[in-house]
């Protein structure tokens, strides 16, 4: 069991080395990170989806300083 999970970490090692060493594969997690961030805003949007399939009503729209929002 020991060499298994030596033989694996080795493994994980170096498919990780080999993803980060290109700029691709470096830009390919930075994206994968920036979606795992976002999980917790798309979880809070779910129910208002489910509604009307829409965004959620934001309370800038009642901000009368804000120039998009008119």
């Amino acid at each position: 069991m020991t060499r298994r999970r030596l033989v694996t970490g080795i493994a994980v090692c170096a498919l990780v080395a080999a993803t980060l060493a290109t700029p691709t594969g470096r830009a390919v997690v930075l994206v994968s990170l920036v979606h795992v961030a976002e999980i917790g805003s798309k979880i809070l949007r779910l129910p208002c989806w489910l509604v009307d399939h829409s965004k959620c009503f934001n309370l800038d729209r009642l901000n009368p300083t804000c120039p998009q929002c008119l």
